[in-house]
């Protein structure tokens, strides 16, 4: 069995290859190194650096993947107000990009990894539940919803490959980037912790969240490539106790 990872020198896409490889499959990863590192790439991954944007024909064609697992995205929520159209390239059109190449290539299952900003902002002081609708408050929101429309489209309309669509939060664990101002608090405390500097809390520090570590995540992930029961679902995958 074989899979492509996009993403693979990354946080969650390294262990989905890692996960894979101890499964017995062959990984090729794809990675622009934009935001990921190759240090990240677990060994007996195969990694090559291409822009999820740009024509994939000659790796799919060589390669033949069973199964494509697709983590590659610019993941910035706060930054994409100010960053639409970079955010849509590499968001919307890559993974049109991506899940086009698979079907070309007579991939079998596409595993796309959305985020849980297309739920967008709870409607009232009540935590999101899964039967709350999709209303997103940013640009990537936005962007994650619609490759989720769109894998659904396509499939509908071609009849293959079969999908499995992730929600994933709040998601910590070795190889995340801490450098990162931006993105993940766990990541932000850590870096503060290990400079010396105070801790950012906004607010008065009672609200909480459901922290989900990258172990399980990436368990969910990488199996649905091969659980049927998973073919053509939409999950939420994180942690369910409020910290």
């Amino acid at each position: 069995m074989r899979a492509i990872v996009t993403g693979a020198a990354g946080f969650i896409g390294s262990h989905v290859a890692q996960w894979l490889l101890r499964n017995g499959w062959e990984v090729l990863g794809i990675d622009d190194l934009s935001g990921g590192v190759t240090e990240n790439v677990p060994p007996g991954c195969r990694l090559e650096s291409r822009d999820c944007r740009q024509s994939l024909d000659d790796l799919f064609s060589k390669f033949r993947p069973t199964a494509v697992y697709h983590l590659a995205a610019y993941a910035a929520e706060g930054l994409s107000h100010h960053i639409p159209v970079f955010n849509y390239q590499n968001n919307i059109v890559a993974t049109a990009n991506v899940l086009s190449a698979a079907y070309r290539h007579h991939a079998r299952h596409f595993v796309f990894t959305s985020s849980i900003a297309a739920y967008g902002h709870p409607p009232g002081d009540q935590p999101l539940s899964e039967a709350d609708g999709c209303t997103p408050c940013d640009p990537y929101g936005t962007a994650k919803l619609a490759c989720e429309h769109h894998i659904r489209s396509f499939h509908d309309y071609y009849g293959s490959p079969t999908y499995t669509i992730f929600r994933p939060h709040n998601v910590f664990g070795p190889r995340q980037n801490v450098s990162d101002p931006y993105r993940n608090v766990v990541g932000i405390f850590i870096r503060c912790a290990l400079t010396g500097q105070p801790l950012p809390i906004f607010g008065d520090g009672s609200q909480s969240r459901s922290f989900s570590y990258i172990t399980p995540v990436a368990r969910c992930i990488a199996e649905s490539g091969w659980t049927s029961g998973a073919n053509n679902q939409t999950f939420n995958v994180g942690g369910e106790e409020p910290m």
